[in-house]
């Protein structure tokens, strides 16, 4: 087993403060996330699950949040589709919510986690015959070239391999500010053969994926082609755009040593397809379980069950065995398609644990949010804090326990 990689929530922040850019005032549509669709709900014994070995979660969520290890946090599971523990402590903290209780109406940044989002709306466009994985990005994108670029790939991009990991962040809510940050991951020459190993590409993966997407979609916006693909026929309470001022919110402050504005008005990631969505708890796990249930929601096959299983499968599988029998560790991580997979790892930052079965997938936001899925067990969670944990260490002591004792109430 190897251990993998992270992402540095200090470089994602130090990319944040670097942009330090005001949006206010720009013209861009504002949004408000739909009414929350609640999914149907159990007690955990109508779906096989342990109460006793689920109120060990519990109680260990209680304890953090009595520790004031953070502030609120929520914690929500399903199994089959269907909820059997949601719970919300504390408060939400930042931009003028500390002390407003923390409940299942709050709206998130899910940061990273907006990765799966954006590269399950790519898999929808491969699936309708509009992207090819292994075709050139600049097929898509003519501009996206020298500098070692033309062997970069779509599939490159979906899965930390296309040695762009410097790239600046941006804001990209106006057509011309997104035009720009496209414009300036062409600029940029790989670090490395493209394909030849991964390494977190916190900005510019799914920057790349979605502009290959608007591309062979008349260039519309990202989130009207995310709500017309996937957010409304999943019901789900996921968006791209910036929320509205009324909206009930949690945004998570950064640690004292990277400070960057922490208002609405002042988030260079906002609608940024790599880290820009916010959703609450309920539609994250829709996203989660429609990828549980073979692409099917409401009746509706929303994705097919090649394209699934194509997200879903090591990418690098190949590549990570060989290195094991040499005894090298591994220059590949275990991507699906945006999504993460547990694999043959120990437990990491993404907070998989050891007890999910290897075929786990899922995905992190920086240091407070994970969405994770275990397809042998059908049950997917949700886990989120309105503050920062702190250290490394602590967030995935946290993430690690969390899911570790959510799984072991469920049988395989």
């Amino acid at each position: 087993m190897h251990r993998i990689l992270h992402p540095s929530r200090r470089e994602f922040l130090k990319c944040v403060a670097a942009a330090g850019l005001a949006v206010a005032g720009r013209a861009c549509a504002q949004d408000t996330l739909p009414p929350r669709e609640a999914l149907a709900t159990v007690a955990p014994e109508a779906v096989g699950v342990d109460p006793a070995l689920l109120q060990q979660a519990v109680d260990f969520v209680s304890g953090e949040i009595a520790a004031k290890t953070v502030p609120g946090a929520a914690l929500v599971a399903t199994r089959g589709g269907r909820v059997f523990l949601e719970k919300y402590w504390g408060v939400c903290s930042g931009v003028d919510r500390d002390g407003v209780p923390y409940d299942g109406n709050t709206q998130n940044f899910v940061y990273s986690f907006s990765k799966a989002v954006t590269a399950t709306v790519v898999v929808m466009a491969h699936q309708d015959g509009l992207v090819d994985y292994d075709a050139p990005v600049m097929k898509y994108i003519p501009e996206f070239t020298g500098g070692g670029k033309e062997a970069v790939t779509v599939r490159h991009v979906l899965t930390h391999a296309a040695g762009l990991t410097a790239a600046e962040l941006k804001p990209v809510l106006s057509e011309d500010e997104w035009k720009a940050a496209v414009a300036a991951l062409c600029a940029m020459d790989t670090e490395w053969e493209p394909g030849s190993r991964t390494g977190y590409h916190a900005i510019s993966g799914m920057l790349l994926a979605a502009e290959v997407v608007r591309r062979v979609s008349g260039n519309r916006p990202w989130n009207d082609l995310c709500r017309e693909r996937l957010f409304d026929p999943l019901g789900a309470d996921i968006t791209f755009a910036p929320p509205r001022e009324d909206a009930s919110l949690a945004v998570v402050p950064p640690p004292a040593s990277h400070p960057w504005p922490v208002d609405t008005a002042h988030m260079p990631f906002l609608g940024h397809p790599s880290g820009g969505a916010i959703a609450r708890p309920s539609g994250m796990l829709k996203l989660l379980n429609l990828h549980l249930a073979g692409g099917v929601w409401n009746g509706k096959q929303l994705l097919q069950p090649a394209a699934l299983a194509e997200m879903h499968r090591v990418q690098y599988q190949a590549e990570i065995d060989a290195a094991l029998r040499d005894g090298k560790t591994p220059k590949h991580e275990y991507w699906g398609l945006g999504w993460l997979l547990r694999g043959a790892a120990e437990e990491s930052w993404f907070g998989f644990g050891n007890v999910a079965s290897p075929r786990t997938f899922g995905h992190a936001g920086i240091d407070t949010v994970i969405g994770v899925a275990d397809p042998d067990r059908d049950t997917a969670l949700v886990f989120l804090t309105t503050a920062s944990p702190g250290e490394s260490a602590n967030t995935m002591r946290l993430r690690n326990t969390v899911t570790n004792r959510v799984m072991a109430a469920v049988p395989a």
